[in-house]
């Protein structure tokens, strides 16, 4: 195997579609074993499907990560299999099957605990996990995936936006802690992803906030991730990185 990542273990959350899978595939291709977790395996199979003809190679990592404990088995598996984890990349979010988009006077505390559990609570699971392994080798990358949402807030999303402000502190807090003993904690912010089922309008809107002017593809935001997995990014410490065609810089939000 050649590439920036040959003989690296990474471990992708949320890797059965969109950006994760762009992100294992990005990995895989330039030769880490990458394990794909999601919670849905006909995503992780079709994923793995993708990867079959790359230089690295993927394997499914099945397990929920709002699930501390499901979490810690599966990175003790992974160690076992493959070799202790090198690169975490914390991607999973969104909603939970059933979560209600509202505004805070109509939300729940379910609602609210729901998003967190799944857009942030997960983060720390997946770090606690890998940390111990890290820590013994003296180096390893951690990689948080944000949300424009997180600086700006949301519209009936405040338990989203919440969490994905959480996930900038959170790779804060672990770049300050563990950077001297050869951790990196990096992250993307990401603005104006592909989102399927978004009304025609809201996406026209939102491309003429963006300085390109267009949505951003699953292989770009892969692209920056890999580029914080990489020795290229040896001097990035506690970065979110806007990965959003100027998105944050617009004056239409």
């Amino acid at each position: 195997m050649t590439g920036r990542f040959a003989g690296r273990t990474a471990l992708v959350t949320g890797a059965g579609r969109g950006i994760g899978r762009a992100t294992a595939l990005r990995l895989a291709g330039e030769g880490a074993t990458v394990v794909v977790n999601d919670i849905n395996a006909d995503g992780i199979a079709q994923t793995l499907a993708a990867a079959a003809d790359l230089p690295g190679r993927a394997v499914p990592g099945q397990a929920d990560v709002t699930s501390a404990d499901e979490i810690g088995a599966l990175v003790d598996q992974v160690a076992a299999a493959h070799g202790p984890i090198d690169i975490l990349v914390n991607n999973a979010g969104g909603a939970l099957p059933g979560a209600r988009w509202t505004p805070v006077a109509e939300s729940t505390l379910d609602d609210w605990t729901g998003f967190l559990s799944l857009n942030l609570t997960s983060a720390f699971c997946c770090a606690r996990a890998v940390l111990p392994g890290m820590l013994d080798r003296g180096r390893g990358h951690i990689v948080g995936v944000g949300s424009i949402s997180g600086t700006n807030g949301q519209v009936n999303g405040a338990a989203y936006a919440a969490a994905k402000a959480g996930m900038s502190a959170l790779v804060a807090s672990l770049a300050k802690e563990y950077g001297a003993r050869g951790i990196s904690a990096n992250g993307i912010i990401v603005g104006n992803a592909p989102f399927p089922g978004r009304p025609p309008e809201r996406q026209q809107h939102l491309d003429r906030a963006v300085h390109l002017g267009r949505v951003g593809g699953y292989e770009e935001f892969a692209a920056a991730i890999a580029f914080l997995c990489s020795p290229d990014a040896s001097y990035l410490s506690g970065a979110m990185i806007p990965v959003d065609g100027g998105f944050h810089r617009s004056n239409l939000l």
